[in-house]
């Protein structure tokens, strides 16, 4: 075959190998009035939803991962990028469910290599959040280190050593039941729920728990803020056991707890073993006996 009917055909193999491939545009520094009105517009809005009621802020945060997809196309390849790439990252590991985490790598790939250095470091925090929902600890712990150095206030090294007591005994239960009271079963799971205030933003985080541990998972709740009267009058009503302690009380420096609220699970036996932290209710629900077939 002649040389230059080789070429002519190589270079087509290159020009059909991209067709129909979506691909980002470049990363660049370039404006855009459309993008710039977009950012202005999506920062305002999410100003708005945290100042929401707690009954309402929930379901309006799940609902905007829509919006902000929609947001992100619009600023793709301009100087606006990061922000909304960096928001979508964060909240798909929040409502990702069980892709979200590999998904948050893929979008946090995209925003190392952007012109911008501004939410960089934030990027890197969520990458070990999402190392750690991945079971990467040896990865979660070396980039932490570095992130800990740089920027402790991100606490990304807190997040791993809490990942680090699954395996581990589980430390003493703390604080003083008042809802609830009677001893768990040694063949039953225990979900221990870490609040501050039990208040409607602490229930709409746990009712997805509550819901899909099932039978075979009791529900140990833990207030660390307010007043003794709050915890009792409030969570009572939420059908678990509540135990209540003062916020700062050295009986949760065991747990070694990086944010509220957050849920520890304990496997069942007379001496507990820390099975994993931060549940998904994804987890929770394989935990439980599928129905048996009608």
């Amino acid at each position: 075959m002649p040389r230059s009917i080789r070429l002519v055909l190589a270079a087509l193999v290159v020009l059909l190998a991209g067709c129909g491939v979506e691909r980002d545009p470049a990363p660049s520094m370039a404006e855009s009035m459309d993008a710039a009105t977009v950012v202005r517009e999506l920062e305002a809005d999410l100003r708005a939803l945290g100042g929401l009621p707690a009954a309402q802020q929930e379901a309006a945060q799940r609902a905007f991962g829509a919006r902000l997809q929609r947001d992100l196309a619009v600023c793709k390849g301009t100087r606006y990028e990061n922000k909304p790439l960096y928001w979508l990252a964060q909240w798909t590991l929040t409502y990702g469910g069980d892709e979200g985490p590999q998904e948050v790598l893929r979008l946090i790939d995209r925003l190392d290599i952007l012109p911008s250095p501004a939410f960089r470091n934030a990027g890197r925090a969520l990458r070990v959040f999402a190392l750690l929902r991945l079971g990467r600890l040896p990865e979660a712990r070396n980039l932490a280190e570095s992130l800990e150095r740089e920027v402790p206030e991100f606490g990304a090294l807190r997040r791993v050593e809490f990942h680090e007591l699954v395996g581990q005994p589980a430390p003493a239960l703390p604080g003083t039941v008042i809802s609830g009271a009677g001893e768990a079963p040694d063949q039953a799971f225990i979900l221990v729920a870490f609040l501050g205030m039990p208040d409607a933003a602490a229930e709409s985080w746990l009712n997805p728990l509550q819901a899909a541990a099932g039978e075979r998972v009791r529900v140990a709740v833990v207030a660390t803020a307010g007043d003794l009267l709050t915890a009792t009058t409030v969570a009572s009503a939420w059908g678990v056991e509540v135990r209540w302690l003062r916020q700062g009380d050295q009986s949760l420096v065991d747990w070694r707890l990086p944010v509220m609220p957050t849920s520890v699970l304990l496997g069942p036996g007379p001496q507990r073993v820390v099975v994993a932290v931060e549940l998904q209710p994804g987890q929770l629900r394989r935990l439980s006996p599928a129905p048996p077939a009608q």
